[in-house]
């Protein structure tokens, strides 16, 4: 059986385009390494990031009761392994890092 998201994707860029949206310090550092920025990944997630990136959901690591749901997407010619987690009315990226 196909999963599915446990965090709508529309759901998701709607609270980015509300501003409602942070990164978490190690998804920030793992980006920089690659040379991208908050910018970069919030053009990622808005205007790249689709339904057919989905990867799978687990239990966050430091919460088991919070899912985060996992993308996998090429942005600017990168394999990149992202994490997304909406708690409350404030989308988080948990991961942001080449695969």
């Amino acid at each position: 059986m196909m999963q599915e998201a446990t965090y709508p994707l529309d759901w998701v860029k709607q609270l980015f385009g509300q501003n409602r949206w942070m990164v978490t310090f190690t998804a920030q550092n793992s980006a920089l390494n690659l040379g991208l920025d908050a910018d970069n990944i919030f053009d990622c997630i808005m205007n790249h990031l689709a339904e057919t990136h989905f990867y799978k959901t687990m239990p966050a690591e430091e919460n088991p009761e919070l899912m985060q749901d996992v993308y996998r997407i090429t942005y600017q010619d990168r394999r990149i392994y992202l994490k997304l987690q909406v708690v409350g009315d404030w989308a988080n990226v948990i991961s942001f890092k080449e695969e």
